[in-house]
């Protein structure tokens, strides 16, 4: 099935096909488990590419250092081959570049009573619901029900569309509203979209209106789109920028996220959750009132009930409901502690340093005296053993990245998870190695001048 219905994805799905940049990419779980095995694989590329880029660094510089010294000048050679037939990794692009942004803040703050509405009666020829509703500054209200109860026969009759049947409504001080109508945002027209806005804020310059409309993704040659040429999703970003550019301290939503995909609903709501003004809005999107609404107005069988809570504790209140009225009851599980401990212990490390090393003493009790060229004897066995250790980690982290190619391991994220913390633990090993592989080709040199 194709989708953008995420918590259809979330409780249905068992696997995620993502097509992106002409390739389909699997991912196991539901549609949470693929966003957060998306982000994991994002950061996990480019961890590897940062650290491809400093053993690209560390194995230059070993080579800048030791080309031209007769001595080491294989060990440069080497060097400088790892690099080239380094398997190169290229930067990831991230994947939510491609999303609108814009200026969401109110231009003026309201007072803290927004809206007080007082045994309303919404409808045409009849009522369809009556509602009551104290909305203070800050609140953001989704409005749920099923179709025909009346939640969107109660926005237009708040921006003055519809006339109340009875009751009324009152909104507070310096409220400046902004109303996105789905049905409105569809419409055709053979303008473009640069004229189509031009037509609504034209005393800006061509700039400051392409400047506005690139905030949601109209760029370039976009702009010069006629707008029956645009996709739904296009239609609705477009009226929701003009919205937004009179930067209202009322927002009013009619199903906005109706068209959209997936990350243009996921940007739309991050700024509506950063939004410091009030929010009224409607919508069938679960997932979307889940993330974005603190309180929730829902109409059921002709009377609304408001709730002082988002969608989460909602769902499970019905749920809580639900049990009950089958005669069974949850019980909640007693809290397993909320610490965990951890080892305090540490372990003391230190290095000897050149004074203690070259004042020690020998087994008769007396002072050793200083020879460069058993000293440098010495050090040239540890920069072999080094050496010898460091190819052996090698040779194990090329295995286990080979393994984590294995087809039969794709499917496992346990399996796949501890071999790359197999990787991470080795790759930080070798880099330990490497820098006092380093260290003592330092004073190996030192010695020899």
């Amino acid at each position: 099935m194709v989708s953008h219905d995420r918590m259809f994805l979330d409780n249905v799905v068992d696997v995620v096909y993502e097509i992106e940049y002409g390739t389909a990419t699997r991912y196991p779980g539901n549609y949470s488990n693929f966003m957060e095995r998306k982000k994991e694989n994002y950061n996990k590329l480019m961890k590897d590419y940062n650290a491809q880029q400093k053993e690209i660094a560390r194995l230059q510089r070993i080579v800048d250092r030791f080309k031209n010294k007769p001595t080491k000048v294989s060990m440069a050679h080497s060097k400088e081959k790892a690099i080239e037939h380094m398997v190169k990794i290229e930067a990831p692009d991230r994947f939510d570049t491609r999303t609108f942004h814009a200026n969401f803040e109110p231009e003026k703050e309201t007072g803290n009573d927004v809206l007080l509405i007082s045994d309303l009666q919404i409808g045409y020829d009849h009522p369809l619901s009556t509602v009551n509703l104290d909305l203070k500054k800050g609140d953001k209200l989704g409005i749920l029900g099923g179709n025909g109860l009346g939640k969107s026969t109660l926005l237009k009759t708040l921006v003055g569309q519809l006339p109340a049947l009875s009751g009324g409504y009152h909104f507070g001080t310096n409220v400046q509203i902004g109303y996105f109508d789905q049905q409105m945002a569809m419409y055709s027209s053979r303008k473009t979209v640069l004229d189509d806005f031009w037509d609504e804020f034209p005393n800006l310059t061509e700039t400051e209106a392409r400047n506005a409309l690139g905030a949601f993704m109209f760029t370039g040659e976009d702009v010069f789109k006629n707008i029956d040429m645009l996709s739904g999703g296009e239609k609705v970003r477009l009226a929701l920028c003009k919205i937004l550019k009179r930067r209202p301290n009322v927002l009013i939503l009619d199903e906005p996220t109706n068209h959209m995909d997936i990350v243009g609903k996921e940007t739309l709501e991050s700024m509506l959750k950063d939004y410091s003004g009030t929010l009224i809005f409607v919508s069938h999107d679960r997932y979307f009132v889940r993330k974005v609404a603190n309180r929730l107005l829902v109409f059921e069988d002709g009377t609304t009930n408001l709730y002082q809570f988002g969608y989460e504790e909602y769902q499970q209140k019905l749920d809580r409901e639900a049990e009950e009225s089958a005669g069974s009851y949850r019980k909640t599980p007693a809290a397993l502690g909320g610490a965990i401990s951890q080892n305090g212990a540490s372990i003391a490390s230190g290095k000897a340093s050149g004074a203690a090393e070259a004042g020690k003493m020998d087994g008769a009790g007396k002072k050793a005296y200083y020879n460069p060229g058993k000293e440098r004897s010495k050090i040239e066995k540890k920069v072999k053993r080094a050496e010898e250790e460091l190819a052996v980690k090698e040779e194990k982290l090329e295995a286990l990245k080979a393994e984590l190619l294995r087809p039969e391991y794709q499917s496992s994220y346990s399996k796949l998870t501890e071999i790359q913390a197999e990787i991470d633990a080795l790759e930080e090993e070798i880099l330990e190695d490497m820098e006092n592989w380093e260290a003592l080709s330092q004073q190996l040199e030192e010695l020899e001048v």
